[in-house]
């Protein structure tokens, strides 16, 4: 997976309706009390609007996170920062990542009752995108006074550890949504009932995939073609100029002399010495598969 990673003091909400956030995650694993697998979708659609705009909560979260890092880092002489990294429909923002230890932090500000299934689903995609093994979560109990002075009393720390299976569940679950979205997309007006109906086929789910390597595939094969032609080019012009090596700050390029490759005729073999021919025949077998051919655009 090819990643963009950044700082994030970025706009992360920049083009949130094409990525998969940690938020999103418990959302579309039915883990979250608040919103509805339809419901995220219709909003990245932009069918509907999200009337969320943050609470007393959110806000004190915000206020007591770089105060609960800072301790982190502080006490257990970590470097967390925080960290969003992006790629192939999926974002991770993270509250911290400590590159030399290979763990990230998440911090979370909580009632009485954390849903700790939820915050697990978070970070699991997270050390996915960073490829970590561990993190910690921490959990700040908030006072019923909303007090913003940090207590230490209050903060619980959690290890995390990959689950590498939970990570395969996440991602195909992922796909099943965006196949979903697909649908809705072209079929605004599906009810819920249809839109769940959608993409439960494994068939869609895995065509879907297959489409997006095909796409990609294509691109690579004008690439290569194009490369082809570029390595004629060099090569006619070093010729032309009889230069056999050629330098530059990249790389070392070396034009090699004509030669003869030999090979059996099998087809006139087969023709002129049949006998000899099926003596030495391989028989090999070969798996089933399945033929893709993209569409063209409309």
């Amino acid at each position: 997976m090819t990643n963009l990673l950044t700082q994030a003091g970025a706009n992360v909400t920049q083009n949130r309706e094409q990525y998969i956030g940690g938020s999103d995650v418990p959302i579309i694993l039915g883990l979250s009390k608040y919103k509805t697998q339809y419901e995220l979708a219709k909003e990245k659609l932009g069918l509907t609007k999200s009337e969320y705009k943050g609470n007393e909560y959110t806000q004190y979260g915000k206020i007591l996170e770089p105060q609960i890092r800072d301790y982190i880092n502080a006490v257990y002489e970590m470097n967390f920062i925080e960290q969003t990294v992006t790629g192939e429909g999926i974002r991770s923002n993270t509250d911290g990542y400590d590159k030399e230890h290979g763990m990230i932090l998440e911090i979370k500000t909580h009632g009485k009752q954390p849903t700790i299934e939820a915050y697990e689903a978070q970070m699991q995609l997270y050390m996915y995108q960073l490829n970590c093994s561990s993190g910690w979560l921490a959990l700040y109990e908030r006072p019923k006074d909303f007090d913003v002075e940090f207590d230490n009393e209050r903060l619980q720390i959690k290890t995390v550890h990959r689950d590498d299976a939970y990570i395969d569940k996440i991602l195909a679950t992922i796909e099943t949504f965006w196949t979903r979205c697909d649908f809705l997309k072209e079929n605004p007006e599906a009810t819920e009932a249809q839109f769940y109906s959608f993409g439960a086929n494994e068939l869609n789910v895995i065509a879907n995939q297959v489409y997006k390597f095909e796409a990609q595939l294509a691109g690579f094969k004008e690439i290569e073609k194009r490369y082809k032609d570029a390595k004629q080019r060099l090569h006619d012009a070093m010729e032309r100029n009889d230069i056999k090596k050629f330098e530059t700050d990249h790389v070392v390029i070396t034009r090699t002399l004509p030669t003869e490759r030999r090979s059996i005729d099998t087809k006139r073999l087969k023709e002129e010495q049949p006998e000899v021919a099926v003596e030495y025949e391989k028989v090999t077998k070969v798996a089933g598969g399945v033929r893709i051919k993209l569409k063209e655009a409309n």
